[in-house]
């Protein structure tokens, strides 16, 4: 009987390799505090707050180093601007439809993500163990022969 190392932490399993043609993002997102507030304050101050936190917890995603290198504050200001007017009661379909775009322009949804070629590079799934076989109600193993 051989011996086998005890499975890697799950937290220590990585893709090494980017998808061929995708950018690579880590996983654990950006860390620091998140760039300046780049629009006008709004005129309601709960819109400001929300907005506010909003920015404040997109900037800690993956997709957020690409926004950075690419200098995309106003698209994600405006993104956070229009998800916060979406997000209210009986808002406007147009402003959903909007977010919507939005979205796809960078990249936060998994499918824009996957439309920008961006991947992360999450931890793997923990391999589960094979299936025991089937077995009869005794315990045996049955073999059945077709005449």
């Amino acid at each position: 009987m051989g011996f086998s190392p005890p499975p890697k932490d799950p937290k220590l399993r990585r893709r090494r390799n980017p998808t061929p043609g995708f950018r690579m993002l880590p996983h654990e997102g950006r860390s620091g505090d998140p760039p300046p507030w780049p629009l006008p304050p709004h005129p309601l101050p709960e819109y400001t707050k929300m907005e506010l936190q909003k920015w404040a917890d997109l900037w800690t995603l993956p997709q957020a180093f690409e926004w950075e290198r690419m200098r995309c504050f106003d698209d994600v200001a405006l993104y956070v601007r229009t998800f916060v007017a979406a997000s209210m009661p009986a808002a406007d379909p147009k402003i959903v439809t909007q977010v919507r775009q939005l979205d796809s322009k960078i990249g936060v949804s998994p499918k824009a993500m996957q439309d920008l070629r961006w991947e992360t590079d999450e931890p793997l799934p923990e391999e589960e163990p094979e299936p025991e076989p089937k077995t009869g109600d005794n315990g045996k193993r049955r073999l059945i022969i077709d005449d």
